[in-house]
C-alpha cells in the first residue's frame, strides 16, 4: 500500500475526534506567535501554533518552531527511532495515532496543544530498552537479564537464554501536550507515554563465523502486561526530576511482523500531578480484525457474512476481480471503524470511474454492511496505486468520492 494511502487509512481507522476549539488569545489568527516555557521557570524562544484544518475529523493544533520569518516543525530528538523498535508499519501508525486518541481523555483538545516528544533523546530511550545488566555502569535496562554472556562461541547457550528470558519491551513513545498559562504563554501541561510490547519476541544470534540464527518466542499477555506496569517507575522518576505534570501511560501490544492488522492498546493509567505512581490501571478492550479471516468468522460471524455478501456483489459486477480486504476496529466488541481495500486490474480510466460509481452505490444501498453511524473508508487500487477512494462519514448523507487523475 503506498505511503499516501497508509497515512489516510491510519487517520480514518483511528477516528481522532479531537476538538478544533482554541483559547481566546488565538482566535481569528492563522499563525499565532507565542512564548513557550519548555521547563519550569525557563522561557524558550518564540513558537507558533498551527492553523486549524477543516476535515470530518478534528485534531489538536500543533506547537511549531518559529525561526525568524520561517515556521517549521519542531521535531522530536528521537525522530524515526520508532521504526527501529516497532517492526510492523501498521503497528507504528496505530501506536502513534492511538496514543493521541487516548490522550484526549485526559488532555482536553479545547485547551491543550500537541508537540512531538521533547523530553527523551535517543540515548535515553535505548538505555531503557536494553536488558537489565547490573555489571554495566549506569544500568537502566528495563528488559530482563539474558543470564549468560553474549559470546558468539557459545551461541547455542545464547539462543537458549533468548528463549528463556525474552524481551517484553519494544519501544517507548512520548507525546507532549501544552496549555495556556495566565500570562498567555504555552507551557508543558501533560505528557503521554506509550509502552510498545512484544506479543512475539524476535531474537537474532550470531555465531563465531558470523552466521545468524533467528527465531521468535510467543509471550504470555498477562505476564507482559504485569512487567510493563512495573517498568514505568524509572520513567516517572526521570520525568518528575524536571516536570510536575500529569503523565498518561498506555500499554500497546504489538502484532507479529507478518500480521495484516495492527496491534492494540490493552491498558492505560494516569500519574497525577504531584504523584510518583498511578492509583489504578484501566483495561482497554480494543482490537483490529481482518475481513475475511478465521478470526472474523469465529468472533464476529454476522459481520463476516455481510462482508462476504458485499464481496460477492463486487465479484459479479467486475470481471478482473482480485479480492476485498477489510480491517475493522473494535471497541468494547462493537465495530467502530471499517477500512476496505479493493485491488482490481483496470485497463482504462473509464473502468475506474464506472467501478467507483458501482461501489459507491453499494455503500449507500447496503445499510446492513455499512450502517449510517459507522465511519467507512474504501480504497480502490490498481497494482498498488490508489485509483479512487470513498469515505462515508456518519455525519454526512452522501459519501465523499475522489477519483485520482
Amino acid at each position: 500500500m503506498p505511503k499516501k494511502q497508509t497515512f489516510i487509512v491510519s487517520i480514518m481507522a483511528l477516528s481522532l475526534v479531537l476538538s478544533g476549539c482554541v483559547p481566546s488569545f488565538m482566535k481569528g489568527e492563522q499563525d499565532d506567535t507565542v512564548k513557550v516555557n519548555d521547563s519550569e521557570g525557563k522561557e524558550s524562544e518564540e513558537m507558533i501554533v498551527s492553523e486549524d484544518i477543516k476535515t470530518s475529523e478534528t485534531y489538536y493544533r500543533s506547537v511549531l518552531e518559529k525561526n525568524g520569518e520561517k515556521n517549521s516543525l519542531d521535531t522530536s530528538q528521537v525522530r524515526g527511532l520508532i521504526t527501529a523498535g516497532v517492526d510492523n508499519r501498521l503497528d507504528v501508525d496505530a501506536l502513534e495515532m492511538g496514543l493521541m486518541r487516548l490522550s484526549q481523555e485526559k488532555f482536553d483538545p479545547e485547551k491543550y496543544f500537541f508537540k512531538e516528544g521533547q523530553l527523551f533523546d535517543t540515548e535515553q530511550i535505548h538505555s531503557w530498552l536494553y536488558r537489565d545488566n547490573p555489571d554495566k555502569k549506569d544500568n537502566q535496562g528495563l528488559n530482563p537479564q539474558l543470564g549468560v554472556e553474549e559470546d558468539p562461541a557459545k551461541y547455542e547457550q545464547v539462543i537458549k537464554a533468548e528463549k528463556k528470558n525474552p524481551k517484553f519491551l519494544s519501544y517507548i513513545h512520548e507525546q507532549d501536550y501544552y496549555v495556556q498559562n495566565k500570562d498567555d504563554e504555552l507551557q508543558l501541561g501533560g505528557i503521554s507515554i506509550a509502552l510498545s510490547l512484544y506479543s512475539e519476541y524476535p531474537y537474532s544470534v550470531l555465531d563465531e563465523n558470523g552466521l545468524k540464527y533467528t527465531g521468535s518466542v510467543k509471550l504470555d499477555k498477562k505476564e507482559v502486561v504485569a512487567k510493563a506496569k512495573e517498568s514505568i517507575k524509572p520513567i516517572i522518576q526521570k520525568i518528575r526530576a524536571e516536570h510536575d505534570v500529569p503523565i498518561v501511560f498506555t500499554l500497546f501490544l504489538e502484532q507479529p511482523r507478518q500480521s495484516v492488522v495492527p496491534g492494540n492498546f490493552v491498558a492505560s493509567t494516569t500519574v497525577e500531578k504531584g504523584k510518583s505512581s498511578p492509583d489504578s490501571w484501566k483495561d482497554l478492550n480494543e482490537k483490529y480484525i481482518a475481513f475475511p479471516s478465521s478470526a472474523a468468522d469465529e468472533e464476529y460471524p454476522a459481520e463476516a457474512e455481510k462482508f462476504d455478501d458485499f464481496t460477492r456483489e463486487i465479484q459479479d459486477f467486475f470481471p478482473n476481480f482480485v479480492g476485498v480486504i477489510g480491517t475493522g476496529f473494535y471497541k468494547q466488541d462493537e465495530l467502530s471503524q471499517l477500512k476496505v481495500e479493493i485491488p482490481i486490474q483496470f485497463y482504462s480510466k473509464a473502468e475506474v470511474i464506472s467501478f467507483t460509481q458501482f461501489v459507491n452505490g453499494l455503500v449507500k444501498k447496503r445499510n446492513d454492511t455499512f450502517p449510517q453511524d459507522l465511519p467507512v473508508s474504501i480504497y480502490i487500487t490498481n497494482n498498488g496505486e490508489t485509483e479512487s477512494m470513498i469515505v462515508k462519514d456518519p455525519n454526512e448523507e452522501e459519501p465523499f468520492v475522489h477519483i485520482y487523475q
